[in-house]
């Protein structure tokens, strides 16, 4: 199968972890056989202008077997979605050009989130009569849909209703997406967890129990999205209770210094320890050597981190907020409800007062025969022979 990716957003030199669960099932299906391209256009408004003029990613290469093809456009108005819409969609088609001359027509266009991936793909699927198919991750449908106009709504929906299928990360999240694809055919697919990367480790003795977050901070909202502030009002409490544990903090961004002003506020300091940015590899490190795996975010349409915590063994306490729904149980780790610091002070104390209840292999097991890279890969290939042979039987 020849399948051509178009993601919203894509790593960088700066940012190599940005976008990474496109880049993890672009490599899943790499590996189980099929031809698999990138297409991607990073687009630039006046406010940054610099980057612009500095930007130094490479317009074409091969890495681990896909071919990853990107340009640059300039658009005055990328923060008003409108001018973004556009210049994304006239990237994609030029750079598409290029590709058709040297890898032939693709069996299937996959978009990764509908704004603008999804809307540029059914705009090149108009023109190419390739069928297309969207997997929405984005948590913009349900943090800031009423900062959608009603004129974006309106492609929105199209994008949605004209893909041959729409996929998304969780099942909650599916019901929310509904809303804009009136066939409701929406179907479940999570994203790609590395089982050979994110895999149990005997890790050095320590004498604290160890807690563990990650997150990016880049801004306050991403904080409070990720539920940091409830988290460090729920530690202070804990951390009085017991003084044989450390709460670790993984992620760079900006708003660290408001997380570290909160830790000041509640007087934690001594008990955390922020390890600043970490790669992939770093983040499985911290994983292995962790003894719990905490993040009590308001919202998330599916949670990745959640997934490799617990393929490196790792019971989990999480926000039943969306996407955790779908695989915490209380084998796995346990749910709290969303924005209730008492509660994972309890959450946090049943853990490590009952570690032994939690099975390092079947914590793994039960997430690896529905996010290893071979799942994921056999799942998407029934959609994709589906939608070819649809589109065949279309053109017969």
């Amino acid at each position: 199968m020849n399948v051509l990716i178009i993601p919203a957003f894509f790593r960088t030199k700066d940012r190599p972890t940005l976008g990474s669960f496109f880049w993890d099932q672009a490599r899943a299906l790499k590996r189980a056989g099929h031809q698999v391209t990138i297409l991607y256009c990073d687009t630039y408004s006046v406010k940054c202008v610099r980057e612009y003029v500095s930007y130094a990613e490479e317009p074409s290469k091969e890495c681990e077997g896909i071919q990853i093809h990107r340009m640059k456009v300039f658009c005055p108005l990328k923060h008003g979605i409108e001018g973004h819409r556009e210049a994304f969609t006239r990237g994609i088609q030029h750079l598409y050009e290029s590709y058709n001359q040297e890898n032939g027509r693709p069996d299937v266009l996959h978009a990764h989130c509908c704004v603008w991936a999804g809307y540029a793909a059914m705009r090149l699927s108009e023109k190419t009569g390739i069928p297309y198919i969207i997997t929405e991750h984005a948590t913009l449908f349900e943090l800031h849909k009423d900062k959608i106009s009603k004129f974006n709504q309106t492609y929105i929906r199209q994008a949605f209703g004209n893909a041959a299928r729409v996929i998304c990360v969780s099942t909650a999240f599916a019901k929310l997406i509904s809303d804009y694809r009136t066939s409701g055919d929406i179907q479940v697919i999570g994203n790609v967890v590395d089982f050979d990367q994110f895999k149990p480790c005997k890790s050095e003795p320590h004498s604290e129990m160890r807690f563990l977050t990650i997150c990016y901070m880049n801004t306050k909202d991403q904080l409070l999205k990720k539920g940091m502030d409830i988290l460090l009002e729920a530690w202070r409490e804990f951390s009085r209770k017991y003084d044989t544990v450390k709460l670790i903090i993984g992620g760079g961004g900006h708003a660290g210094q408001k997380a570290v002003e909160w830790c000041r506020e509640y007087g934690v300091e001594q008990s955390v320890e922020f390890a600043g940015s970490l790669s992939r590899e770093q983040v499985a490190e911290q994983m292995q050597a962790c003894d719990v795996f905490v993040l009590p975010s308001r919202y998330e349409t599916f949670g990745v981190v959640y997934i490799e915590a617990m393929a490196c063994g790792k019971p989990v306490i999480a926000a039943a907020n969306g996407g955790p729904d779908d695989f915490v149980t209380n084998e796995n780790g346990i749910l709290i409800p969303p924005d209730d610091a008492e509660r994972l002070v309890w959450a946090m104390e049943q853990v490590m007062q009952n570690q032994n209840r939690y099975d390092m292999e079947s914590i793994r097991g039960s997430v690896k025969n529905k996010f290893s890279s071979q799942a994921i890969a056999g799942q998407l290939e029934c959609i994709y022979e589906d939608v070819k042979a649809g589109a065949q039987a279309r053109l017969s």
